[in-house]
């Protein structure tokens, strides 16, 4: 199955007990236009038993959780407040008597990243047949992106950001997956499938004495 296409980068902000997702919260969002994704993942975890100075049992596991580098057209702002930890502020300057609103993103060195779902869409080609994949993560925690800045030229440079991530593992007992790839006929389908998984909000606890 060829990969010929991407689109779209959703998140949600996830919602933790005991380091575990159960839901999430805030609706789902598109952090920016896709360019491209790379998934990097952990190495299979191998503990052998060495006996008579060799090898001779291993525990080798399946991969879980990795890196993952997501570049987009551009990071609004307000999915960089959601994924960092931050608030956009409103600041006013008065220019020539005027008053002109901005916005403005803070960086305290207090601020912890928040851990999100993230999802984007694969687009595949097999058979002269084209299909849709959602390439959805349970729980990534974002790092700030580096950034650049350089003066226009007669050749545009184009200066898009990139993220990088880290994709939590298993979780728990191992029943909720922590990636999932899942593939549809339409592109529609799979954009319902991921606001219909990003958008489960978690159970709702009881007050203790309750039943």
């Amino acid at each position: 199955m060829a990969k010929i296409g991407m689109y779209g980068v959703y998140y949600a902000r996830a919602v933790l007990k005991d380091g575990c997702v159960t839901g999430y919260t805030g609706g789902v969002k598109m952090m920016g236009n896709a360019i491209s994704a790379d998934f990097t993942p952990n190495p299979p975890d191998d503990d052998p038993l060495y006996a008579n100075n060799r090898a001779v049992e291993h525990n080798a596991s399946g991969a879980s959780g990795g890196a993952l580098k997501t570049t987009l057209d551009r990071l609004t702002m307000e999915a960089a407040a959601d994924l960092f930890g931050l608030e956009v502020k409103e600041v006013t300057i008065t220019v020539d008597g005027k008053e002109v609103k901005g916005k403005s993103l803070d960086y305290t060195g207090m601020e912890q990243s928040a851990p999100v779902g993230v999802a984007y869409i694969r687009e595949n080609q097999e058979d002269n047949a084209h299909s849709h994949e959602v390439v959805l993560y349970r729980q990534v925690i974002y790092s700030m992106p580096s950034e650049k800045a350089k003066t226009r030229e007669k050749k545009i440079e184009w200066q898009t950001p990139e993220l990088e991530a880290a994709v939590s593992g298993m979780e728990g007992d191992g029943t909720n997956p922590w990636y999932r790839s899942v593939v549809f006929p339409t592109q529609a389908a799979a954009i319902a499938f991921i606001k219909q998984e990003l958008g489960k909000e978690p159970p709702t606890e009881k007050p203790e004495g309750t039943e």
